[in-house]
């Protein structure tokens, strides 16, 4: 049975070749900018969705293991998770291409891997988050963070368990963390005041700046 932490080392490895697949079709477009642009909003989703399911399959497969191994009562069948996403992808999509109209490969290049990255990892974190809320013997999720930055090892932080339904796994780009459910029994802390706060979608410039220097206080060794 793999380790929450294996089990996002398979994510990862997901989520790099779709976006290696989706460089190697931006290599083999050709003709106008507009015409790769077209090229792009063709295949891309389609590299999306291919990886997409396998990102959801390997979550549903995590939280079956995790939840016989916490030895909770009930049967449970998980279900993937794929949101469609079309018309945010296709946005972003085209997003990334807006450098081939000024000739440059590399910035469309660094951009569409931003895009396919945390898209193909989305399935992952939606498949977790949402069968705890669908689960009776779960609690909520945690965070398991790649340790590469100030927010997310927060967001990580004492093993803290997302109780709320209303709780957002926030994520940036090339955002390595993955969840993992927490089911009943589970003995670490729920999530704290700033945990929820910087998990939001949108904070009050208050927020904003409190949240800088709590990061700031508490993980002066991370970047971000």
């Amino acid at each position: 049975m793999p380790t929450a932490w294996e089990s996002r080392r398979a994510l990862n490895l997901v989520a790099d070749v779709a976006v290696s697949t989706s460089l190697q079709l931006l290599r083999s477009t050709s003709g106008t900018a507009e015409q790769r642009r077209y090229d792009l909003l063709g295949g891309v989703p389609e590299v999306v969705a291919y990886y997409s399911d396998g990102s959801a399959a390997l979550a549903a497969d995590f939280y079956d293991d995790e939840r016989a191994a916490a030895n909770v009562s009930g049967s449970f069948a998980s279900d993937l998770i794929v949101t469609d996403r079309t018309v945010k992808l296709r946005r972003a999509i085209a997003w990334s291409a807006e450098p081939l109209f000024d000739g440059d490969d590399v910035l469309a290049g660094k951009r569409l891997a931003e895009v396919v990255q945390l898209e193909a990892a989305r399935p992952y974190r939606d498949t977790i988050t949402g069968n705890t809320e669908r689960d009776p013997q779960a609690i909520g999720w945690r965070r398991v963070a790649s340790g590469g930055c100030k927010f997310c090892a927060m967001l990580a932080a004492r093993g803290a368990v997302y109780t709320e339904a209303t709780a957002r796994f926030a994520s940036h780009e090339h955002c390595h963390c993955t969840a993992a459910p927490a089911f009943v029994g589970y003995d670490g802390p729920q999530a704290s005041t700033v945990q929820y706060v910087a998990s939001r979608r949108s904070r009050s410039p208050a927020q904003r700046a409190q949240l800088r220097q709590y990061l700031t206080e508490h993980f002066p060794d991370l970047p971000g």
